[in-house]
Parts: structure tokens; sequence; C-alpha cells
């Protein structure tokens, strides 16, 4: 790979990556004949200038948090020819950097990255909105909307959705409708998870067996008898092993599935408030080649 390009948020991780802006380069500029490292937060136009970037490159390295990863993978993945992606991670949670084991720490992942061990990646599609790791509605979404940055920083995303939720003081159940393959499933929700990768808010949570490239997504809809249990399991961090003994749970696989609500139910996308139901979701396989760690 010639062409190397680094697109850096300098201000993910309260700033922090800047400090690592010199030795980054540093690093790359030793494995890779060409190497431009751009600030992200200078540009006036983020997509043209990422879609400008990316198109110009064979390896485009993401510095940043799950907010920049999910924005950049947004605009190269209708790209058919999309650049190999690797992540730096430098963000509160750092999610799907984990779910490929790159190293939490900005030099040590950059080390990794030079490495060039590569891995072909499953992505979701939800209309026209692209995620790497996690699509929910309900209450995840309702905790997201309510959380600040500054809150997400201090306390880290998950403790706060859970803070977030228990602090609503009412479940706002939903009818729901999910057409998939051949079966139609109707119920009354509380919340529908659909699972790319393990990780949310920096733990294994939801789905810790996840296979990023196994062309399938894990799916939970949660009903609103079954809420406090399955909030008291994600609080106290254990891994759920298997959904399907669990009362009140839904638990599938697909690769596609179509779902109504009534009410509306604003949709996140990686933690992203972007769209609502009613929604298309589609799984890309292997759309993506990716840097990974071990």
């Amino acid at each position: 790979m010639n062409k190397v390009a680094v697109l850096m948020n300098t201000q993910s991780g309260k700033g922090q990556l800047a400090h690592y802006k010199k030795d980054i380069a540093t690093i790359l500029e030793r494995n890779f004949a060409k190497v431009d490292v751009y600030d992200t937060t200078h540009f006036d136009d983020r997509v043209k200038a990422i879609l400008q970037i990316a198109e110009q490159s064979e390896l485009l390295i993401v510095a940043g948090g799950d907010g920049t990863v999910n924005e950049v993978v947004n605009i190269i993945a209708p790209l058919t020819n999309r650049p190999v992606l690797a992540i730096i991670p430098a963000g509160t949670a750092n999610d799907f950097s984990r779910q490929i084991k790159m190293p939490q720490n900005p030099l040590e992942a950059t080390q990794k990255i030079v490495a060039l061990k590569k891995r072909l990646i499953d992505i979701g599609k939800s209309d026209q909105r692209y995620f790497l790791n996690i699509w929910g509605i309900g209450l995840v979404a309702q905790a997201s909307e309510s959380v600040e940055i500054e809150s997400k920083q201090n306390v880290g995303k998950l403790a706060y959705y859970l803070h977030a939720i228990q602090s609503i003081g009412e479940e706002r159940p939903f009818k729901l409708e999910i057409k998939v393959k051949d079966k139609v499933i109707e119920e009354q929700a509380v919340m529908v998870i659909v699972g790319n990768g393990s990780y949310t808010g920096g733990v294994r949570a939801f789905f810790p067996e996840a296979d990023i490239s196994d062309g399938l997504f894990e799916v939970l809809i949660i009903k609103e008898a079954s809420i406090k249990s399955v909030w008291s399991i994600l609080q106290s961090r254990k891994e759920i092993a298997d959904y399907h003994h669990m009362e009140g749970v839904i638990a599938f696989q697909t690769n596609r599935l179509t779902i109504s609500t009534d009410p509306a139910q604003k949709i996140d996308c990686d933690g992203e408030i972007d769209g609502q139901t009613p929604t298309h979701i589609t799984l890309l396989p292997k759309h993506i080649e990716m840097i990974v760690g071990e």
C-alpha cells in the first residue's frame, strides 16, 4: 500500500489524540511510501472532503471515536472501490475497534496497522444508513437521545444508558411487526436491537458471541415484562450466553428484516440517532476490508 491517509478527529478522547499526532505519523511514514494526515475538525464540508480522500487512498485510517468511525463508514460503504479501513481508537467506548481486537492505546494500534493483517467484515444497512455494530429502537434509542456528550465522556456510554433508562420513569411499549424470511412476528415491545458486533459502551453487552463475518445479524426483541431483568443483567456486566430461555425475550438470527412500529420509533445506529421506523435492514456480507489486531 503506497497511498495512506489518516482522518484524525483531534477532539476525540477529550482532545488527547492531538498529542499522538506526530508519533502516529512517524510510525506510518517508516512503513508506507506516502502518508497524509488530515485533521477532520478543519473540514468545511466533511462529507465531500472525506469522500475525496477515500477515493485517492489505498488505506484509510480513522483516528477517533465511534462517531467518527461511523461517519467514515457511511461515506465509503456506497463506493464501488473502497479503500482498506483501519481504526486508531481515541473515543469513549471504541466499540468496533475492540471488536476487531485493536489495542486501545493509539500508538500500539498504529503498530498493529503497519502489520497489515486484514479481514473482510459484514456491515448493516438500514434504508440509507450503514452501521458496523448495533441498530436499535425503543429504550436504547430513548436513552441514547437523552445522553449529553459530556456525560458519555465522563461516565461511559453503557453505564449512562442504564442510568438514563432507569430515570425515564416509564417504559414506552410499542406495537411491533417484524417480517423476516417466511414469517411475521407481532408483539408489544419496549426495545429491539439488531447486532452485528458484540460491544456496546465498551463492554460485551448484548451479543457476546457475535461474529462480524458470518453473514448474519443477531436480533433481540425485549417485551415489556422482561426489561427489568435484562437491564439488571447488563448492569452487573455479565455475559448473556443464551436469550432463548429468558421469559419475555425473542432472539433469532437473520440477514434481512423489515420492521414496522406503531407509533413510529426513532432509530439508533451505532449510537447516532438518525431516521425512524418503518425500515428495511439488510446485512452486506464481507463488504469492507479492515486491518485487525489479533
